[in-house]
């Protein structure tokens, strides 16, 4: 017997014990009177004696009332479970499209998105991720997620806030090259940036009311604060700017090392750029809100307030 056939049968039993009565069971299934008692004959079969047929109708035997009562909550928490899922109130539809850097995507984006859908479950999101600066948003992008050093030409600007970076290394690598004391050690290591390092900019380092600045002179170039991170993992060098937020449980880990932990290298400020000219839809103006919310909530990223 087919599953769907199985659930109509025992619907059907447990009407005929409701009303007592094949012509009135049918009636309320609009089925026949012939179906009514093939499904329950066929029930019977497997079961065995349910019903009692006499002059008041079809009455419940004791196997039946305690079949009926067994099979009665299965039978609703099925049609509870199988009931349309119907939209949250409040909750949104339509499509996004979004695009933003490699390592804020992975590290905080995709998460984020995926939580805001399961709020949402009638929204769609395209995320692109990219590997450098973007001086334009694509016309098809809805929200650009941009590191501030990198201003967009076509955007409306809505500053994020910073994210806080730190210096690391493996324990490996100060094993062999020392562990630095002061900023000016830095010299005489093999410097692992990301992309706003890779063009001869120096590391700046902030501790309290102090600034310096370091040279960068890196035989390992690299595009992405992740990559570096990498790196050090293999002994490469030292990390000069990786993100906090996803670099604090390596050092928890001790896979890596906080380098320099009193000095703070130059924050990066991110913000969210929508295209001029276009008025963001609700959908939009609502993940704009999450994810500032969510920004707002880890303890390793710096909040705009004037957002």
């Amino acid at each position: 017997m087919r599953n769907l056939d199985t659930i109509e049968t025992l619907e059907t039993f447990v009407v005929l014990a409701r009303l007592n009565s094949v012509g009135k069971t049918a009636e309320q299934l609009h089925i026949s009177k012939a179906s009514v008692s093939r499904r329950i004959s066929s029930l019977e079969t497997s079961i065995g004696k349910l019903f009692i047929r006499n002059q008041n109708g079809s009455e419940l035997t004791p196997l039946g009332c305690l079949f009926l009562e067994k099979i009665q909550p299965l039978l609703e928490r099925f049609h509870k479970l199988s009931a349309p899922v119907s939209r949250p109130e409040g909750s949104i539809s339509g499509s996004i499209r979004i695009s933003a850097p490699n390592a804020i995507g992975n590290g905080l984006l995709i998460p984020w998105i995926t939580a805001f859908q399961r709020r949402n479950p009638e929204l769609f999101v395209n995320l692109t991720l990219t590997l450098g600066p973007m001086h334009i948003i694509p016309p098809e992008c809805d929200i650009r997620i941009n590191h501030g050093l990198y201003p967009c030409s076509n955007a409306v600007i809505r500053k994020l806030g910073e994210m806080r970076r730190m210096m690391v290394a493996s324990a490996a690598y100060l094993a062999k090259h020392g562990v630095p004391k002061t900023p000016e050690d830095l010299e005489f290591h093999e410097l692992l940036g990301g992309n706003d390092l890779v063009n001869g900019a120096p590391l700046v380092l902030l501790k309290d009311n102090e600034r310096v600045i370091v040279p960068i002179h890196s035989k390992l170039r690299l595009k992405d604060h992740t990559a570096a991170r990498t790196a050090a993992l293999f002994d490469a060098g030292i990390s000069v700017h990786a993100f906090r937020y996803d670099t604090m449980e390596l050092v928890r880990r001790k896979l890596l090392i906080h380098v320099l932990p009193d000095w703070e290298p130059e924050p990066s400020p991110v913000s969210l750029l929508l295209p001029i000219g276009r008025k963001p839809s609700s959908a939009v103006e609502a993940l704009c809100d999450f994810i500032a919310e969510k920004w707002r909530s880890n303890p390793e990223l710096v909040f705009d307030h004037g957002l």
